[in-house]
């Protein structure tokens, strides 16, 4: 399948959005395509940031890493996705939580033979806990 060029098209024919979680999206996949990512990497509650980037059609595989359960079976209903349900509590620093569930994600995607030591992945959080704020982006070497 013609991924680059599938994604080139829906994107074309999706009208422009100012939200900032699709527009997030919309950047990952197109990242993913540039670097050659063996992987995109999400934590999502909701699971609407990996609904939005399923949409655009990426090569790599999708990583949810969610805590909730009714999100992580949501999740299977749409094309590419990998839920992961992830049960450790949140820790109290924000930012060191995000960095177990990033690390979490890279060691599940290696046993499961998504990628390997020295691939680029796609890591796609918010800039607070909770639904609603994805925005931000990051391209990590899995370790």
């Amino acid at each position: 399948m013609y991924h680059r060029q599938l994604y080139s098209e829906i994107a074309q024919l999706a009208p422009p959005t100012v939200d900032t979680t699709e527009t997030a999206a919309i950047g990952a996949v197109q990242a993913s395509f540039k670097c050659l990512a063996a992987g995109i990497i999400i934590l999502t509650k909701s699971g609407r940031s990996a609904h939005l980037v399923s949409r655009y059609r990426p090569r790599a595989p999708i990583i949810a890493v969610t805590r909730e359960p009714q999100t992580a079976r949501q999740a299977h209903l749409y094309r590419g996705i990998f839920p992961i349900l992830f049960k450790p509590p949140a820790d109290a620093v924000w930012s060191d939580d995000v960095d177990h569930r990033v690390n979490f994600a890279m060691e599940v995607g290696k046993a499961r033979g998504f990628f390997k030591s020295c691939d680029l992945v796609i890591v796609l959080t918010g800039w607070r806990p909770g639904s609603g704020s994805t925005n931000t982006m990051r391209v990590l070497q899995v370790s």
